[in-house]
This record gives structure tokens, C-alpha cells and sequence, in this order.
């Protein structure tokens, strides 16, 4: 990994989607290699650090490499009722309120991982979640967002391509990412490239 006096975003919340979106690409490292790059300061929640990102091993090693490197902190409840009570209280009524609002979620199963991030997202004002859920931002806006300076915005796996477009980082190593992600899934393959070249990184002509 290679550092970055410079990042797009200051600070992120890492949604398990994510992380094993990006460690489709086998070729290299691409979390440990491209999130320093792009954000300062990674969060990642304990919950999903600990039931989430087990498998593949690899997610968890590049997860384990930021830590260690000081990129990545691994964050958690229990601290924030010690250290700041109001920001716990406003984590839990957060993840009361999304309860509510969609019913799906199931305390530690469906969406828990991502319920959570978002409500210490919340509670300690952190802008940003990474993930690559595509309703997510809807969410927010409808039930967490205020319009005002706290508000939490979702970096989308294609706002991560632009952004290493335009840190100027390698092309084919962001196509690869890009492919890899959405692997598996043969009816949109072309789509997936022609987008890629045309739409998000076209060479310039």
C-alpha cells in the first residue's frame, strides 16, 4: 500500500457488501490497496468485523492490515456509552427507529450489520457509509437525514471508480474491481463493461 497525504472522503463507515465486492478482485488487494487511498479514516463496526467479514479469510486480513497500519478502526457500542452518553443514546434510538421503518431487519441477522453502522455512523458524525446497496441512500434521505450538516451519504462501488479516476490511480486495476463485483451474474456482463468504458472510465480520445 502505498500512502496518501490527500483522500475524497475524511472519514467512512464500511458495509459488509463492500468489503466483499471488492475482495472478488483476486488479482490484488484491493482494500488494504484503494480504501487508504480514497478515505482517510475507516470505521468498521464491531458487529460486522466479528459476524460479517469472516469469510473469504482475505477480507478480514486486508480489514486486519488497516488496523494495524492505523487506517482502519474497529468501533463498538460499549466504548461509546463510556465515552460519549449522548452519542450512545442517539446510536440506540437510531437502530430503534430503522427497526420500525423496515421490518425485514432482524437483531444480529437480516441487515443488522448495516443497521448498526449506520446508527454509529449517526451518533458520531461520521458522513459517510460504503456500501453498495442501491436503496440505501433512499433510506437515509427518508429516515435519518435531516438536511442538515450531519447528514450520512452513501459512497456507491461506482462512486469508488470515479474517485480513483480521479486520484489518477490505475485503470485496469479499477476494471477489474468493477468486473469482479459484479461476477457471476452473465445477463448484465456487458452491460457491466460497456458501462465501465464508456460511462465511468472512458480513454480519451
Amino acid at each position: 500500500m502505498t500512502g496518501m497525504t490527500e483522500c475524497i472522503w475524511k472519514e467512512a463507515i464500511l458495509d459488509t457488501d463492500f468489503a466483499l465486492k471488492l475482495e472478488k478482485a483476486k488479482q490484488f488487494n484491493a482494500i488494504e490497496e484503494y480504501i487508504p487511498r480514497l478515505v482517510h479514516k475507516l470505521f468498521v463496526h464491531q458487529y460486522v468485523y466479528e459476524n460479517e467479514i469472516l469469510v473469504p479469510k482475505r477480507t478480514k486480513e486486508q480489514i486486519n492490515y488497516l488496523v494495524n497500519q492505523g487506517r482502519a478502526v474497529i468501533v463498538d457500542a460499549q466504548s461509546l456509552k463510556i465515552e460519549n452518553p449522548l452519542a450512545a443514546k442517539i446510536y440506540q434510538q437510531t437502530i430503534t427507529h430503522l427497526e420500525k421503518v423496515a421490518p425485514e431487519t432482524r437483531y444480529k441477522g437480516k441487515n443488522w450489520g448495516e443497521t448498526v453502522s449506520i446508527a454509529y455512523a449517526r451518533a458520531t458524525v461520521i458522513p459517510f457509509i460504503i456500501s453498495d446497496e442501491s436503496e440505501l441512500q433512499l433510506l437515509l434521505d427518508e429516515e435519518v437525514n435531516s438536511d442538515s450538516e450531519t447528514d450520512l451519504f452513501v459512497i456507491r462501488l461506482r462512486d469508488f471508480i470515479i474517485g480513483m479516476k480521479d486520484m489518477g490511480l490505475k485503470r485496469k486495476e479499477a476494471y477489474i474491481i468493477w468486473c469482479a463485483a459484479h461476477q457471476g451474474n452473465k445477463r448484465i456482463i456487458e452491460w457491466v463493461k460497456r458501462e465501465f468504458k464508456e460511462e465511468l472510465w472512458p480513454v480519451d480520445t
